[in-house]
């Protein structure tokens, strides 16, 4: 069974060694491309630094010097969920202090509102494209250490996905569509012609968490999603139960 990924390229690598171990052929088709961006870091006046995401660490990363590096060892770090734990901890080797029991930002609010102390502040090292829950929830200053960009290539390779789709339901095969972020699902959906996006809702279609999935169904679809933990491995389960 085919299954379409459409993380950012270096990540869907990740992912599609995931799926092949597991019996799927994989296609990917990036719609975003991820861009570091640099950025001046003042780490004094937080007590706080909050990531959202592996990228965040990162691009976060990229900007600092030795001694900044050092001085985020002297931080209290929160993450959104386990992958950008992950990150966090091969980068800088420290473990984290905060993760929420379900990776959403709004998790993650009421969770790091437990834990900061009136007048401690935060910083998120993030993308411009983020979503202002802890900006506005903790009153967090934003610093953009990368961007997600749009690949050029999306309309063309959504017309060779299209004749693929086309010619695997012939065969009485669907195709599974993944999306592991609100913006992946954007970039894709937005390329398709109205033909199209009729034959995508007899596919199957897999997001990673609510917030995706918010997005992916206002294009009229009604994706499946993990249950609690929202990774990519999560997804792996939803995706094998649907290899029948």
């Amino acid at each position: 069974m085919k299954v379409v990924i459409t993380r950012p390229a270096e990540k869907g690598k990740d992912f599609s060694k995931l799926l092949e171990k597991n019996g799927f052929e994989t296609i990917i088709l990036p719609t975003l491309e991820l861009v570091f961006k640099k950025a001046q870091i003042n780490l004094e006046k937080y007590s706080w630094i909050v990531f959202t995401s592996p990228r965040g660490v990162e691009g976060f990363f990229r900007n600092l010097d030795l001694e900044d590096a050092k001085k985020v060892l002297t931080k209290k770090i929160g993450a959104i969920g386990t992958e950008t734990a992950k990150e966090f901890e091969r980068t800088f080797g420290k473990s984290v202090d905060v993760i929420p029991k379900q990776y959403t930002a709004e998790n993650l609010l009421e969770a790091l509102k437990k834990q900061i102390q009136n007048g401690e502040k935060v910083l998120v090292p993030t993308t411009p494209s983020t979503r202002d829950v802890l900006k506005e929830g903790l009153n967090a200053d934003l610093i953009f250490v990368y961007s997600s960009e749009e690949p050029a290539n999306i309309p063309e390779k959504l017309t060779e996905l299209e004749k693929l789709v086309i010619s695997e339901n012939i065969q009485d095969k669907k195709v599974i569509l993944t999306f592991t972020s609100g913006l992946t699902a954007k970039n894709f959906f937005k390329h398709c012609s109205p033909e199209f996006l009729e034959i995508l809702k007899e596919q199957y279609i897999v997001s990673i968490g609510p917030i995706t999935k918010k997005n992916v169904d206002s294009f009229g679809f009604d994706s499946l999603m993990p249950e609690k933990n929202y990774t990519v491995e999560a997804m792996v389960p939803v995706i094998k139960d649907l290899n029948i």
